[in-house]
């Protein structure tokens, strides 16, 4: 069953009210079941790269009706728009984890493809490219109000890409095994083959319902290689035990350096135990009580699932990453004097020296306990 069946039971009354109260017009949208037959990429200005990185954590998996499907399992690498053009750019990374939907269907046909097919985020990655949004960018998805903000934001600063990476991961019960694929396997992998700023201040982790709950997780766990963490329409009602882990890793947090949370929601979505003030409020009153800085947004439309992640979520995620990125590259000079189409791109004139300033490598310990904000 589909996970918005099947999770997130305990907001069930809460949607009610709101859905009765609202009067949203229905969100023009596919059928689930439309969206996770589709395999093949959108065309898009955004090239997707298809890599399989072998694994000694994941011989084989799962997949749909229980059949083992052997490894490697293909991971897709978002690139920039002028990835292959503008050559002495480096680029900060976001990992993307689906949610219990594309574990289901396994790591062939779910795993990566959840999010760069069916959350559509090379288009969302055109749209914020372009540096203008209108309804249409959403699908309708989105109010006035939140679409106003969207442009304005772009205005003030605009959109910078960064490196998307979307991969297979196999549910909250096998997290140990998952962190050794994740961080011993695919990171190397991706700093080794492509231009990123290997350093935590450039590596960010997000997701989406479970796969969120598992990035708060992760990253709480491992905060020498994540700086940067979010969660889309976090499921804490099927995975009570994230505050409890994150709690227990906040001394470590700290230590090196902090993490910066972005967590969406939504009025309709049935894991939105933010606005009633339940985990996923406390989490992130935690969060702030301990120092970590925690941008959340509550958007008006789409109930839980691919609507969100396509349309405001999915946006608003992957620009707020890219403003993180940008600001910590013009502290250190990374990109400083290049060019883009013609036109210099801002910096402290460090140039390559910042560059290697920065690339000190996955949990460099020279970053560590150094504030990214």
């Amino acid at each position: 069953m589909r996970e918005h069946r099947t999770l997130c039971a305990g907001f069930v009354l809460m949607v009610f009210v709101l859905a009765g109260a609202l009067a949203f017009a229905a969100p023009k949208e596919e059928p689930w079941a439309e969206i996770e037959a589709r395999t093949k990429f959108l065309r898009t200005k955004h090239y997707i790269e298809t890599v399989r990185v072998h694994s000694d954590a994941y011989r084989s998996a799962k997949a749909k009706g229980g059949r083992e499907v052997p490894g490697p399992f293909p991971v897709h690498v978002i690139l920039p728009e002028d990835y292959e053009t503008d050559i002495q750019r480096h680029y900060g990374v976001v990992y993307l984890l689906g949610g219990k939907s594309g574990w289901d269907n396994g790591p062939e046909l779910g795993g990566a493809t959840y999010w760069s097919v069916w959350c559509k985020t090379p288009l969302a990655m055109d749209n914020l490219r372009s540096g203008q949004l209108t309804k249409a960018s959403f699908q309708e998805n989105i109010s006035d109000d939140e679409l106003r903000a969207f442009n304005r934001w772009l205005q003030e600063d605009p959109y910078e890409d960064v490196i998307v990476v979307t991969l297979w991961n196999p549910g909250g019960g096998h997290t140990a095994q998952y962190e050794k694929y994740l961080i011993g396997e695919v990171i190397p992998f991706i700093d080794a083959h492509y231009r990123t700023i290997p350093d935590r201040r450039f590596r960010a982790i997000d997701g989406a319902c479970a796969g969120a709950a598992q990035a708060i997780m992760i990253s709480a766990r491992r905060p020498d290689v994540f700086g940067y963490a979010g969660g889309q329409q976090t499921d804490l009602g099927s995975y009570p035990m994230t505050p409890d882990v994150w709690r227990s890793n906040s001394t470590r947090i700290r230590q090196a350096g902090g993490i910066a949370y972005n967590i969406n929601t939504n009025v309709r979505d049935g894991c939105n135990t933010y606005s009633n003030r339940g985990r996923l409020y406390e989490l992130v009153q935690d969060m702030r009580a301990s120092g970590m800085p925690v941008e959340v947004n509550v958007f008006q439309s789409c109930g839980h699932g691919y609507c969100a992640y396509r349309y405001p979520n999915g946006h608003q995620a992957l620009y707020w990453f890219s403003k993180q990125f940008k600001k910590n590259a013009r502290a250190l000079g990374i990109n400083a004097n290049l060019t883009r189409g013609g036109v210099a791109t801002p910096g402290t004139g460090q140039g390559e020296s910042g560059r290697t300033q920065a690339a000190a490598g996955t949990g460099s310990q020279s970053q560590a306990g150094r504030p990214l904000w």
